[in-house]
């Protein structure tokens, strides 16, 4: 296969390779003599007279016999993208570039080299990967032509952060092969500490020892050698440090992510987080950071993601509704619905019961553990709903949830400090809010997967008072 930036001159014999490679694996049959002529010929701009003139079969033969049934089946064969003579070549050229860069991309690992970029730190291997086409161009454009340099993604766990920041690298170097010098992924949670991180990095550039210098100075050390070079630096997983909320802290995160964004000319950082990196710093300070928040995916790639799963039928529809697209849950509740029940859904639905994986466990112990991400008013919130929820679906009206909050629960407090965590939750995407334009009011509910959290609270952690043994969070997917 060529370069993807030459994608243009690659041979029509190896376009038909790539072809008939797709529908082997989707039907098991290798393509006809007539479909390959098609394919050339399509290829080529040539309509089926000329295609038919160059061969044995006649035009009626070609156009109604063999060509319908052959885009019918590439169109599935291509993952559901509807393939038409007149635009043949441009689809095509768009799988085999995808095909190219997932090949390449396979291959990637610390001091891997692709043209004259060098990749530094354990980069994901991306054995799959399903939908957010337009969310991927739209970071691609602002990093290109709007020359934004730091990026953060924002996403509940789970929801693919790490595998979207992998793919966005992916497709950047792949398509630009000299933006950049080289690309260092950094996994945040092999750190302890703010201070840990930044000597990891020093030591990637490789500029000049200085552990017993302030962190001030090495971060500043960083800032510079950004300035310097052409750099794409992937920080994963960043909530992993926030353990502490101490005003030192905090100031120490300020300054790091500030510097990060200082006079970057040719560099760019992209930071992965559950937690906006805003609940990190001091209150005061806009960080110049483009903020995207990742939802799960749309139901048509949320279906091809089931399909590779061994799942299909309408009641697919149903499981990205309760998981709400969300990629590792609906991977987790297809694996549990092939182990018990057969893969046959209707089964499983049968039994009402909701699957939590145990990745989606650990965000959430996480988030309720003693000195956790959450304050105790965030915990009643999610406690009130989660209880409130479990007869009755309707989403509870805002104005409710305030009146029974401070009576019921006795809590004296004002209607901003509910509204101002009401925000986080939502940021962080653990309530999800529905407005009704009739009555003029917003309602809030959660996810199924986080009020059965809650209900059953598998650790003890909402019920502080509750006698449950202490589970190792190492615990296994709740059915």
């Amino acid at each position: 296969m060529v370069a993807s930036n030459n994608l243009d001159l690659i041979d029509i014999e190896e376009v038909v390779k790539f072809v008939e490679e797709q529908v082997l694996q989707h039907t098991g049959s290798r393509l006809s003599g007539a479909e390959k002529l098609i394919i050339k010929g399509s290829w080529g701009g040539k309509d089926y007279t000329d295609i038919a003139r160059e061969s044995e079969y006649n035009t009626y033969y070609l156009q109604q016999k063999v060509g319908p049934r052959l885009w019918l089946m590439l169109s599935e064969a291509l993952g559901g993208v509807k393939v038409k003579k007149t635009h043949f070549k441009e689809i095509l050229l768009k799988q085999i570039k995808k095909h190219y860069v997932q090949l390449e991309a396979s291959k990637l690992n610390s001091d891997s080299l692709v043209g004259k970029t060098k990749f530094y730190g354990e980069f994901p291997k991306l054995t799959s990967f399903c939908g957010r086409e337009e969310e991927l161009n739209c970071l691609k454009k602002q990093i290109r032509l709007f020359n934004q340099r730091c990026i953060t993604l924002i996403g509940v766990g789970g929801i693919g952060k790490t595998y979207f920041a992998a793919k966005l690298v992916e497709e950047i170097i792949f398509e630009n092969p000299s933006l950049y010098d080289y690309v260092v992924w950094k996994q945040a949670d092999n750190c302890s500490s703010i201070e840990q991180l930044i000597n990891e990095l020093i030591e990637v550039f490789n500029i000049e020892k200085s552990t017993n210098k302030s962190l001030n100075y090495r971060i500043s050390l960083i800032s510079k050698h950004l300035s310097l070079y052409r750099c794409l630096l992937v920080i994963d997983s960043f909530e992993k440090l926030a353990s502490s909320e101490s005003l030192k802290k905090r100031i120490a995160y300020e300054k790091f992510f500030i510097e990060l964004a200082k006079e970057q000319k040719y560099s760019c950082t992209i930071v992965t987080s559950q937690i906006p990196l805003k609940e990190f710093t001091h209150v005061t300070t806009n960080l110049p950071f483009l903020y995207w928040k990742l939802e799960g995916l749309d139901s048509s790639a949320a279906m091809q993601m089931l399909y590779e799963k061994g799942l299909s039928g309408d009641e697919c529809k149903k499981l990205i509704e309760i998981y709400r697209g969300n990629p590792s849950e609906l991977e987790a509740v297809a694996e549990k619905i092939h182990r018990f029940f057969g893969g046959n859904i209707e089964s499983f639905f049968e039994y009402r019961t909701t699957v939590i994986s145990s990745r989606f466990q650990a965000m959430l112990h996480k988030q309720f553990e003693p000195n956790g991400f959450l304050n105790n008013l965030q915990k009643k919130i999610l406690i009130y709903l989660a209880k409130e929820l479990e007869e009755d679906s309707t989403p509870i009206p805002f104005t409710k949830l305030i009146d029974d909050l401070k009576e019921q629960l006795g809590l004296q407090l004002s209607v901003f400090e509910i509204m101002a965590d009401i925000d986080i939750l939502e940021q962080r995407s653990l309530v999800e809010r529905n407005n009704d334009p009739d009555k003029k009011e917003t309602r809030y509910t959660l996810q199924p997967v986080i009020k059965k959290y809650i209900l059953i609270d598998p650790l003890g952690l909402i019920d502080e008072k509750s006698n449950k043994p202490k589970i190792s969070t190492q615990t296994v997917n709740i059915l």
